[in-house]
């Protein structure tokens, strides 16, 4: 279980730059690509990953859930979009840093209603980032980009013995 806000924040930021190593591999024109109509655009994977961490940090910390949305005016190039999920990432670790560590077994609502203790909140974060990291790592590969590889090695490099 988490215990301390600042541990899961310094956690998060890891999974953060992960993600972030993915988002830098899509070329800059192909913000508007998305394997099928009606579905994310890289662009929107980026900017809902912005407003979903802030929609995630409120619920722990105040226990409302709001969603910001992912409109092309959040961001519509790489370069701003990028600089929003930085500038919004760092306001959302700060928050977290400043949440007294009572608030990780605190009541707060899930997205369904019921209550949960606010750190089931902060792994469902942590599983929705990756989640959509998955995401745009095969729209890489859709793209005939190669999506980097997560912890920097191919599994061929791993020793089998």
């Amino acid at each position: 279980m988490i215990s301390s806000m600042s541990a899961f924040a310094d956690y998060f930021e890891g999974i953060r730059k992960r993600t972030l190593k993915y988002i830098r591999r899509i070329p800059p024109d192909q913000m508007g690509f998305s394997p099928h109509p009606g579905k994310f655009t890289l662009g929107d994977l980026i900017r809902h990953l912005a407003a979903t961490e802030e929609m995630f940090v409120r619920a722990v910390t105040e226990g409302v859930w709001l969603y910001a949305g992912h409109e092309t005016d959040k961001g519509e190039t790489l370069d701003a979009a990028v600089d929003s999920l930085e500038r919004k990432h760092e306001a959302a670790m700060a928050r977290l840093r400043e949440t007294g560590d009572e608030v990780l077994t605190t009541k707060r609502p899930s997205l369904k209603g019921y209550p949960v203790q606010a750190w089931h909140l902060l792994m469902a974060m942590c599983e929705h980032e990756t989640h959509h990291r998955a995401q745009i790592s095969q729209y890489l590969v859709a793209l005939e980009l190669e999506p980097p590889q997560v912890f920097d090695l191919r599994i061929e490099q791993v020793s089998r013995q």
